[in-house]
């Protein structure tokens, strides 16, 4: 599946510029068409303080809001625009989750921002974590860093025979097709069984042969096997600028329920991270 819609996830963050630059990269790499949404988040008012606030304070905090919203679609606007592309733009108010997984259902990459709580605009803690398990569409988080001058030219691909890497692997064929070089990270306990590691080294680089990529396999054998740890420092010793991994989880009543893999990825990354469920 070629990559031609991409929809970015904007808000007031110190880090948005950051990830709408990846974005515009994105979509001028694949001749995509590019989506920015903006939603305003329902502001909770406690029974308690509500009867003590009038009707037309509560409008004047919402019309603010929705006013600054806009001021900061407009930078963004300017920014896609200076970089010689079209932006969709659209401002939405209500649950930020829902309406993004509402918007996602209709695009082949969500494009979000890792969190960060220091930041006080922050209002994306635990968005990912939802998304990645619930919109039905790869997502690509960046760091609240950026990412590096390049994205893709080396891509690590976390593999660990689950369906999830293996949606993984498949949502992210445009983009490994697009790199310079692809490496295939396998982590084995030291008693992994080594005719059936071969194997798969074997039929993996087969596979992407197949689609016209030449991979590579990192073999990283660990007693004590830390995944989430082990993929960071692989892609930092083997200089990779983009992270391919599954997602595994399940939402149960909104109640995520990640691997410890994904959580601490989402959590700690360093190199944008495209994921898929």
């Amino acid at each position: 599946m070629a990559i031609k819609n991409i929809l970015v996830h904007i808000d007031h963050t110190a880090a948005c510029e950051l990830r709408v630059k990846a974005a515009i990269e994105l979509a001028k790499t694949n001749s995509a068409r590019l989506s920015a949404l903006f939603v305003v988040p329902d502001y909770f008012v406690p029974s308690y303080v509500e009867a003590q606030i009038s009707a037309d304070i509560i409008s004047q905090i919402s019309d603010q809001a929705l006013s600054r919203a806009k001021e900061t679609q407009g930078k963004i606007k300017a920014m896609v625009t200076e970089a010689g592309l079209e932006l969709d733009s659209y401002i939405e108010e209500g649950n930020i989750i829902a309406i993004l997984n509402d918007y996602a259902r209709y695009t082949d990459l969500v494009v979000l921002g890792q969190s960060q709580a220091n930041d006080p605009d922050n209002i994306s803690e635990g968005l990912a974590d939802h998304l990645v398990i619930e919109c039905g569409a790869p997502c690509l988080v960046i760091p609240y860093i950026g990412a590096r001058q390049t994205l893709g030219k080396h891509i690590l691909v976390a593999w660990n025979e689950s369906r999830e890497s293996a949606r993984a692997l498949r949502d992210s064929l445009p983009l490994l097709q697009q790199a310079d070089q692809v490496s295939v990270l396998l982590i084995k306990h030291k008693s992994h069984n080594e005719e059936h590691t071969a194997m798969q080294e074997k039929v993996m680089l087969d596979y992407l042969a197949d689609h016209g990529i030449s991979g590579k396999i990192i073999l990283c054998i660990d007693n004590h096997i830390d995944p989430g740890n082990t993929m960071l420092a692989q892609a930092l010793d083997n200089d990779c600028d983009l992270i391919v991994m599954g997602a595994y989880g399940h939402s149960r009543l909104r109640e995520i329920v990640l691997g410890g893999a994904t959580r601490h990825l989402l959590k700690e990354m360093t190199v944008p991270t495209f994921i898929s469920h």
